[in-house]
């Protein structure tokens, strides 16, 4: 009982604390009435909260006042999943357009089962202005590797998305 008492007292000790500050603080004007009024209620209802939590007996007044109910429709979670990945895609796109003026032509995000982390990122890109021609081959020539300049001039966005997306490197594939 003694501590009900003294947390119920340390409340009002904070309550007047804080509206004393609050005045001192308030300019002068038309509005520092208003605001007394509503200090003078919080300080009030400090005072009385303790003592209304005691008396609270649950009280229905279901039976008294029929309150209206408001219809609310379901959460769809495949929409917020999809919304949330085209938001992604949109703002890799434009970022990758900014920083390294390249043009998304198809991206491929897979993530987990929740949506909470990305597990790879497939990209197709172009430069701006310049679209790539794919090689045609005539005859029975064996296949070139694959360039190391290309790998190199992607490694700028590779660092990027790593950085950005937290995901390690080898798990993302431009073309």
């Amino acid at each position: 009982m003694i501590e009900f008492f003294r947390s119920w007292c340390e409340g009002i000790i904070v309550a007047v604390i804080i509206a004393m500050l609050i005045e001192a603080i308030l300019p002068e004007g038309n509005n520092k009435k208003y605001v007394k009024v509503v200090i003078g209620i919080y300080v009030i209802f400090t005072i009385l909260n303790p003592l209304l939590g005691k008396l609270n007996h649950n009280v229905d007044f279901s039976n008294v006042i029929e309150l209206p109910t408001v219809p609310t429709s379901a959460v769809n979670t495949d929409d917020i999943q999809e919304l949330y990945a085209n938001g992604i895609e949109q703002t890799l796109k434009t970022a990758l357009q900014e920083e390294f003026e390249y043009v998304v032509k198809e991206i491929d995000i897979t993530y987990d089962e929740n949506y909470e982390t990305i597990e790879k990122i497939s990209l197709q890109v172009e430069e701006k202005g310049i679209s790539q021609i794919e090689t045609v081959e005539i005859g029975n020539q064996t296949p070139k590797k694959k360039d190391e300049n290309e790998d190199s001039k992607y490694k700028e966005i590779k660092n990027y998305i790593s950085e950005n997306y937290d995901l390690d490197k080898n798990k993302i594939l431009i073309n």
